[in-house]
C-alpha cells in the first residue's frame, strides 16, 4: 500500500518541519549564489542576517505555521544550520515573524535523523523535507517522510507543494 498524507495524520503523529526550502526560500537562494562561487564559499562568505532577513515565505508556509502553531504540539521546526550565526538570525528572524514552534537545530555534519532519532517516537514522526537525500535517510531510520518539491517526482512516497495539511492536525 502507498503511503498517503492522509495515511500519515492521527491523532499521535509528529512533524519535524524543515526551514530552508519549506518555510522560507534561503535554499534556492543561496544555491543561486553557490552555482556562480562554490557551496563551500557561499556558506562561508553569507551574511547570515541579510540573507535569513531577506527570505521569503514559500508558498504561505510562514502563514500556515502562524496559522496552525496553537492548534497542536506535535509541530517541531527541524533545520541543519552552518553556523552558530546563522541558527541565531534564523531563530530571531521566524520569532519576529510570529512563529513561536520548537526550533531544533542541526549542526553542519549531523543527519537529522542523528539529532532526532525517529525510533525515539516509534517512527511516529514525519519528517517534511525539500532535499531528497534527508527524506530517504529519514525513512531509511524507520520515520515517515513526506518531501517537499515544486513538481511532483518520480518517488513513492507522499509529495506537497504547500504545507496546508497541518491544519488538519489537533
Amino acid at each position: 500500500m502507498e503511503e498517503t498524507i492522509e495515511s500519515l495524520i492521527d491523532d499521535t503523529t509528529f512533524f519535524m518541519i524543515d526551514i530552508d526550502g519549506v518555510c522560507i526560500d534561503t535554499e534556492q537562494r543561496m544555491g543561486k549564489i553557490a552555482k556562480q562561487i562554490g557551496w563551500e564559499k557561499a556558506l562561508q562568505e553569507t551574511d547570515w542576517e541579510r540573507h535569513i532577513q531577506e527570505s521569503s515565505s514559500v508558498n504561505h508556509s510562514l502563514e500556515i505555521l502562524k496559522e496552525v502553531q496553537y492548534q497542536t504540539t506535535r509541530i517541531n521546526l527541524l533545520t541543519r544550520n552552518h553556523s552558530a550565526i546563522e541558527e541565531e538570525k534564523k531563530i530571531q528572524f521566524l520569532r519576529n515573524q510570529g512563529i513561536i514552534l520548537p526550533i531544533i537545530s542541526v549542526p553542519e555534519n549531523f543527519k537529522k535523523s542523528d539529532i532526532i532519532p525517529p525510533s525515539f517516537y516509534q517512527g511516529n514522526v514525519v519528517l517534511v523535507d525539500d532535499q531528497l537525500q534527508n527524506v530517504l535517510d529519514w525513512k531509511e531510520h524507520g520515520g515517515k517522510a513526506i518531501l517537499f518539491c515544486e513538481q511532483k517526482r518520480e518517488e513513492n512516497f507522499p509529495q506537497i507543494t504547500n504545507l496546508e495539511f497541518l491544519k488538519k492536525i489537533r
